[in-house]
């Protein structure tokens, strides 16, 4: 079977858990709603020549497939015995959209379109489905705590947008802290009560035309006026309880995690609940207390499940690969070497370094990205060897996340030596620390390298801890020059930006250090950098990134013609 896969976080696990946690008994009646649904939405998708149903297993209770479960809660669209299309949630919220080929068939470019867009409408109507079975027959007030339920809260979201006072509010949702580690030393009933406690404090607190609803456990939802935002966050952050247990009174200090959302006229519940719950999501992976939502908020949360879901299948089908930027020697105008830069070909496209990097960055596989990339390079370099060209120096980027491997400069020369690459043409680019124990490190590091005669410099001058300390202190051997530092006129030769370019290029010279400017553009930048003494140009005057085969090519033609 052929396997074409794409994924999507909707961010919507503890609003599925809501719905039939009140409702257990609701499968049943869910599945007939999307089947139903299902059949009418994937009918204008005929060029696929089938009818398509989705069900659901009404026998698996849904407490087991939601966050910490361990199974997964499935529905499947059947089309024909040669395709299905199929999506699932996994424990974390992620929806998984899989199109199932039968050995041997092959889509049509027509085919292909339609399954595309149906990838990316699915979630529409998923959000669709789920509001509107919680309209059908569901309690308006949860028995346990005497709050909303989740249908209540819908309606009444439904009901401010309808009405144009949406605008008016701000939703939330909101998990108390620590609860559940303080209900396991009570009994239930205490616990129960207790819970009870909270909610009655939290209800009596907001005003008749506002609403809490209980999501289940410990997890709620909130619709607050505008102009009592402030008031609530902090009576949920600071919620002090007290509680009588044997005689004694106990008082319990309750945080919230929170994810906040500032509604508009135009959101309906079923964007409400999926907005607020992305920045509860949000704010639990930044591990801080509040999060609030808006769109750029919400992209990130579904970049980064994607990103990470497909890094190491990326990693071992080498979806990565490597470009070369062309560095310049600005008085021979000839090929002085290169940086590596990494790009993505993911599925049918690319994904630009600027959206997984910082994810990657973040995450820690960046370190893993790092050395696949040395790795690619030395098996290059050893190509243009065995072929008999003469190779160029090119420089490879480390994270700063490289600062606490022990083992970073070993790992490094195990790379190089095992294609037998003279140490001398591998540069090893590493991004300034930010603070004074980074600077230490990297001090070692820098001499270990220098003495293996592994090739150093500094990315990102400028944007640390203490640049020109380091500079005074590390043996690097070039210095880049940001391309923030490059000025798009040249004719103020007073302006800061100038003088602080001067400096920087004067500066370099006197410490012995090799300059490459970067982001250079345009014939007036170009004489510029040549007029300052820069040793090296690299941007787009010369050459974009280049294809492995279009740098052998440059490699054999290394002189360029006048700019």
């Amino acid at each position: 079977m052929a396997l074409m896969e794409k994924s999507q976080n909707l961010a919507l696990a503890h609003l599925y858990e809501s719905v039939f946690s009140l409702n257990p008994t609701g499968f049943d009646e869910y599945n007939r709603f999307v089947g139903a649904a299902a059949r009418d939405f994937l009918k204008p998708f005929g060029v696929l020549g089938a009818e398509y149903t989705i069900s659901i297993p009404s026998n698996i209770p849904f407490s087991e497939n939601v966050p910490g479960g361990g199974k997964l809660f499935g529905a499947e669209a059947k089309a024909s015995s040669s395709l299905r299309l199929q999506f699932r949630f996994d424990r974390g919220g992620l929806i998984v959209f899989s199109l199932v080929l039968a050995d041997g068939k092959i889509l049509s470019h027509d085919e292909r379109s339609v399954v595309n867009a149906a990838f990316s409408c699915f979630s529409h109507i998923l959000q669709d489905l789920i509001v509107a079975c919680t309209y059908k027959k569901l309690p308006m007030v949860d028995p346990a705590t005497k709050t909303a339920t989740l249908n209540a809260f819908m309606q009444f979201a439904g009901v401010l947008t309808a009405t144009g006072k949406s605008r008016d509010y701000t939703a939330f949702y909101f998990n108390i802290k620590n609860f559940r580690s303080i209900h396991k030393s009570l009994s239930f009933v205490e616990g129960s009560a207790l819970l009870l406690k909270y909610c009655r404090t939290v209800s009596d607190a907001l005003a008749r035309n506002e609403m809490i609803a209980h999501l289940g456990g410990d997890n709620f939802t909130a619709l607050v006026l505008d102009e009592h935002r402030d008031y609530f966050m902090d009576l949920i952050q600071n919620m002090v309880i007290k509680f009588v247990k044997d005689d004694h009174i106990l008082t319990f200090v309750f945080g919230a995690t929170i994810g906040v959302v500032k509604l508009t006229d135009e959101a309906n519940p079923g964007e409400i609940m999926m907005h607020v719950s992305s920045a509860y999501q949000a704010a639990r992976e930044k591990r801080v207390s509040i999060s609030c939502f808006d769109r750029i908020t919400n992209g990130d949360i579904m970049n980064r499940k994607i990103i990470l879901s497909g890094f190491y299948k990326a990693i071992n089908e080498n979806e990565f690969f490597v470009m070369y930027q062309p560095k310049v020697d600005v008085k021979t105008r000839t090929l002085a070497g290169a940086e590596a830069l990494v790009r993505w070909k993911h599925g049918d496209g690319f994904i630009m370094p600027g959206s997984f990097i910082p994810v990657l960055e973040n995450d820690g596989c960046i370190c893993i990205l790092d050395f696949y990339m040395l790795d690619k390079v030395c098996r290059f370099i050893r190509k243009i060897i065995d072929e008999n060209m003469q190779p160029v120096k090119i420089s490879v980027n480390f994270s700063k996340r490289h600062l606490s491997n022990n083992k970073f400069v070993e790992e490094i020369v195990d790379i190089i030596d095992k294609y037998g690459v003279p140490h001398g043409l591998i540069e090893v680019e590493l991004t300034e620390g930010e603070d004074y124990h980074d600077h230490g490190v990297m001090k070692d590091i820098v001499e270990e390298l220098n003495a293996l005669g592994i090739r150093t410099s500094i990315d990102d001058f400028g944007t640390g801890y203490s640049s020109l300390s380091m500079l005074n202190s590390l043996q690097l051997d070039t210095l880049k020059i940001d391309k923030s530092f490059i000025p798009e006129s040249t004719k103020d030769k007073k302006s800061k930006g100038m003088i602080m370019l001067r400096s920087v290029v004067n500066l370099a010279k006197d410490l012995g250090l090799k300059t490459v400017a970067e982001g250079v553009e345009t014939h007036e930048q170009f004489e510029l950098m040549k007029k300052l003494g820069c040793d090296m140009i690299q941007g787009y005057i010369f050459d974009k990134p280049l294809t492995e085969a279009d740098f052998v090519q440059r490699i054999k033609q290394r002189v360029y013609d006048e700019v």
